[in-house]
């Protein structure tokens, strides 16, 4: 049986393998699409397999919101040339329109259909692929960023209107957000389990030093502040002038425009 192109790409498009593999496929069955995709996709997860467990760092971030649900998407492959081609991109975005469509939560093993298209990604683009991915549901307005498709951030803000210097400010602190990688928003919903490791940690070291416990309390809550300064969105020193903390961003916009901006949770992705 003769095989036309308009065969072949029905099949490429089905399986995304090269003209010469779904030719090659197509005569083996004798012109029987449905067949030749099966070898095909047979034949991209023994190539998959092999690229398993293989260093993948490189890659795009995505985000998707629709309004209270935000979506921030990984995919991760071994190469940036790779992850910056258009294919690559276009994979990314099937993907995460498919986990967004069904809802799938975050888990270390993936739903059956994602896992299966992973794998055609491995055998298309002949590198080890890694998805993951977070969620956040709303509580106010969400407000996603993303910087150079390395990594992203999607910010639930309370109060956030069009006022133009309103969106100013949430465009910087999601930029805050996405370089500073704080844990929490304030002092206050620091996770209680950190707090308790980090008090531990301080409380050693502060006595291998030998001093006084009124002194070791100081040293404690010095180090503390210290902390707060490096992992807590409010109390980190602002990117833009570390002159000013970033709650100071709140404080001035509420004196010069009213709106009490507040931030109710964020969350961040990157490529590593």
């Amino acid at each position: 049986m003769e095989i036309s192109a308009a065969m072949i790409k029905e099949v490429r498009e089905k399986t995304g393998a090269g003209i010469v593999d779904c030719k090659q496929a197509l005569t083996e069955t004798n012109g029987d699409i449905a067949k030749a995709v099966e070898i095909l996709k047979k034949k991209g997860l023994a190539k998959a397999s092999k690229k398993e467990g293989r260093t993948a760092v490189e890659g795009i971030v995505m985000v998707k919101t629709e309004g209270k649900k935000g979506l921030l998407f990984r995919l991760n492959c071994e190469t940036d040339f790779v992850g910056k081609t258009p294919e690559f991109k276009a994979f990314a975005e099937k993907i995460m329109d498919l986990v967004f469509a069904k809802s799938y939560p975050s888990s270390d093993t993936l739903p059956e259909d994602v896992e299966q298209l992973r794998k055609e990604a491995i055998a298309n683009f002949g590198e080890n692929i890694l998805v993951a991915w977070k969620w956040i549901e709303a509580k106010g307005t969400l407000y996603p960023y993303v910087h150079l498709n390395k990594v992203a951030s999607i910010t639930d803000f309370g109060n956030l209107s069009d006022n133009a210097e309103v969106q100013d400010v949430a465009k910087k602190i999601a930029m805050q957000i996405t370089s500073m990688n704080p844990i929490c928003v304030s002092v206050d919903t620091l996770p209680a389990d950190v707090r308790a490791e980090m008090q531990k940690t301080f409380e050693e070291e502060a006595r291998a030093t030998g001093k006084p416990e009124k002194v070791i309390e100081n040293i404690v809550k010095g180090k503390f502040e210290k902390y707060y300064a490096e992992v807590v969105l409010m109390e980190q020193p602002f990117i833009f002038d570390e002159e000013k903390k970033v709650k100071d961003l709140f404080t001035e916009l509420k004196k010069s425009t009213g709106v009490d901006l507040t931030v109710h949770q964020f969350i961040r992705l990157s490529l590593q």
